[in-house]
């Protein structure tokens, strides 16, 4: 029998130390041959010493009170789980208020976020314990990792005070009665570290946010706990030990509020000095002084120390840095969604109602600037002559492609008076674009990217909305047209659920960011009148919408006017356009800064949106996963996790409610858990990168990937 399950005690008090841990005892037995029946037995004896294997439980010996001389009328005040900003402050302002000493076990983490609060602790002469690193079940850890818990806080503790501890509390098993192995295991660890654990016999459970049932253990949620409580208990149970338990962190499972010992605190004190009770310390109840309960380093270590005070310094400014960041992330995240999914839904009943003028039907010209697209240009051009409207011209603008795509445009449709091709030497898209406008007679302009298929019915329904005077620019509704493998269907789910579900919030405010050149028209006079293309950013698209806006013209959003688009089909494709994207806005968004804060909803939601949503918000979103990643170290993943996952949740109702709308493939939708741990890392880096670039400065050029010719209408359905 090896005792594991038993406890001994030698001595009496409160102040406890682990002697021995169980050993297991041997002994030799003889049995008769005849009967079987045991007839003697004797214990095997150690070689080494002589004695005999006797089998024993755990003995712990206790003092600092009873038999060893323990003053009578004396309380030990001692505070748990602490520093709290909030709540330490008030307890300090308390005992130096009645002049009253108390022992504060420190965790680990706590000490090293709130250094300021343990250096008061110790200035205003108190002592400091150990409570662990990140108050774990020490039990449950390896003796390694409860020497490491332990570790950790004594460093804090010495880079902030000078001074190391001798006094242990272990978290969840503080009384002075420990029951089994479990509970003194953290304990001879301590021991072992020259740690004196320090039990108490006056627990009034200030943690307990609500009373107990009576006859019971279980808390009654109808009964709110009264600080009387705790004054009550602790004044009841004083006959019975020197050190009462006491929080000054820390909460039950409803709530960390330890405000009822706050309020319980002066009341305590003074019933207690009325009944002729000393406030003492554990320095007393152990015969020494405070000094050598705490000494001061000195040393070696004082050089050691001073590491250790750079090292958490460091340690917890990331900490800082990386929760802030991470709680900046969700506050954008959340209020981006829950934004755009109102503006949306609202759009979306508007739309219901729309109507336009059935025999509207202006000139309308389609000007598709084409750098080696030989292989998708004739595709695109046959798209457009196979739509119901008739009354078009195309203009096909090749600028300077080494393909041999005006080639196959001419080759194509030589007996077709409606496609025209301007050669040109190269110069980028804008300027390839604006030798189209400058050819192009109709009403209605729209320019056309030459990877991008409409749909029979798309040009009569963006002419449509230029019945309107007042209007100057229609955005239709982009999908992937290539949605295969793993990268277009997660482009395919972004278009839906973030690109054209913004798109029809800002068409609510009318101030859409972006007619976009896969899918969108334009009233010619509008667009001479603002000075045509630029050349001066990766966004000539972007840079137009927004010009046209300054100038007063509406801009409106068709969902029912598709274009089907080739997404890029490699990482590398993918990254490349991307960062053009992403460049194109940020040089937009600089260009047009006096915009900001003028111009009705475009200056006062839509650039800053912009700024905040496509800038700020990836640029800061990798600290979302950093933190992620650091929780699993720090123990506070569960928290991360709750946070990140209530932040998906609602990323998958608003994706819903998007694919719904689009009357898109609701089989994308597992691809947003995926998309959220690769995907949106590449975007991240594209953002960054894009940063960095504005401010060394870049050049601007067409920046397009290698087409495979792969996109087909209907085609982004996943």
């Amino acid at each position: 029998y090896s005792g594991q399950g038993q406890v001994d005690f030698e001595g009496d008090g409160e102040l406890l130390l682990p002697e021995s841990a169980p050993s297991v005892g041997k002994r030799t037995i003889v049995r008769d041959q005849k009967s079987g029946l045991i007839v003697s037995e004797a214990y095997r004896k150690d070689p080494a010493t002589g004695r005999a294997l006797l089998p024993s439980s755990w003995v712990v010996r206790r003092f600092g009170g009873g038999a060893d001389g323990n003053p009578t009328k004396k309380i030990v005040l001692t505070f748990d789980d602490g520093p709290d900003p909030e709540w330490t402050p008030q307890v300090l302002d308390i005992l130096r208020q009645y002049r009253v000493p108390a022992c504060f076990f420190v965790v680990g983490k706590q000490a090293e976020e709130y250094p300021y609060l343990v250096r008061r602790m110790w200035n205003e002469g108190h002592e400091i314990g150990n409570h662990s690193w990140s108050h774990p079940d020490l039990f449950r850890l390896s003796r390694e990792h409860q020497k490491l818990e332990l570790n950790l806080t004594q460093r804090v503790i010495q880079a902030i005070t000078d001074h190391s501890t001798t006094l242990f509390r272990p978290p969840y098993g503080g009384d002075t009665e420990p029951q089994t192995g479990k509970e003194v295991s953290p304990m001879l660890t301590a021991a072992d570290l020259h740690y004196i654990t320090v039990g108490e016999r006056n627990d009034p459970q200030d943690w307990r946010l609500f009373n107990l049932k009576p006859g019971t253990e279980s808390a009654d949620h109808t009964s709110l706990r009264d600080y009387r409580d705790i004054v009550k208990s602790v004044v009841v149970n004083r006959t019975v030990g020197s050190v009462v338990l006491l929080h000054d962190a820390g909460g039950d499972q409803y709530k960390s509020d330890r405000g009822r010992t706050i309020a319980a605190l002066p009341e305590l004190i003074t019933q207690l000095q009325a009944l002729g009770y000393q406030f003492s310390t554990v320095a007393d109840l152990r015969g020494v002084s405070r000094a050598q309960l705490m000494p001061p380093l000195n040393g070696s270590d004082l050089y050691l120390v001073g590491a250790d005070r750079y090292v958490f310094e460091v340690s917890y400014l990331v900490q800082r840095l990386l929760t802030t960041l991470f709680t900046l992330s969700i506050i954008l995240g959340v209020s981006r969604i829950l934004l755009f999914l109102t503006l949306a839904l609202i759009q979306r009943a508007r739309e219901r109602h729309r109507v336009f003028v059935t025999d509207f039907a202006p000139t309308v010209s389609v000007v598709i600037a084409a750098y080696n697209e030989a292989k998708v240009i004739t595709r695109t051009v046959q798209a457009l002559l196979e739509g119901d409207f008739q009354n078009l011209e195309i203009i096909v603008v090749d600028d300077g492609s080494k393909d041999g795509t005006a080639d196959v445009v001419e080759a194509a449709f030589a007996d077709n008076s409606k496609v025209q091709v301007i050669r040109k030497p190269n110069g980028g898209k804008s300027t390839a674009l604006n030798v189209g406008l400058a050819r192009a007679t109709g009403e209605i302009f729209i320019s056309l990217d030459a990877d991008t298929l409409f749909a029979p019915d798309t040009v009569s329904k963006l002419v449509r909305h230029f019945e309107d005077p007042q209007v100057g620019a229609v955005s239709g509704n982009v999908r992937v047209g290539n949605a295969h493998n793993i990268w277009t269907r997660w482009q395919s789910l972004e278009y839906i659920t973030s690109q054209n579900f913004d798109r029809r919030g800002y068409d609510l405010l009318n101030c859409i960011t972006v007619v976009p050149g896969a899918v969108g028209a334009l009233r010619r006079k509008a667009v001479f009148d603002v000075g045509g293309y630029t050349h001066d950013t990766l966004a000539e698209d972007t840079d137009l919408t927004w010009k046209l806006r300054r100038a007063g013209w509406h801009i409106e959003n068709d969902n029912e006017a598709l274009a089907y688009t080739e997404a890029p089909e490699t990482l590398t494709n993918l990254a490349k356009q991307r960062f053009r994207w992403a460049f194109g806005t940020l040089q937009c968004l600089w260009k047009h800064q006096e915009a900001t804060f003028r111009h009705g909803a475009f200056g006062w939601v839509a650039l800053p949106s912009l700024w905040v949503y496509q800038m700020l918000f990836p640029a800061i979103s990798p600290f979302m996963d950093i933190a992620m990643l650091w929780s699993i170290f720090s123990g506070n993943f569960a928290k991360f996790a709750t946070y990140f996952l209530a932040m998906f949740a609602l990323e998958l109702v608003a994706a819903v409610f998007a694919i719904r709308m689009d009357k898109g493939n609701m089989k994308l939708l597992p691809w947003l858990f995926v998309q959220r741990f690769v995907y949106r890392q590449l975007m991240y880096y594209v953002i960054l990168k894009s940063i960095v670039t504005a401010i060394r400065g870049g050049a601007v050029g067409w920046g397009k990937f290698e087409r495979t010719g792969t996109a087909r209408v209907g085609g982004g359905t996943g």
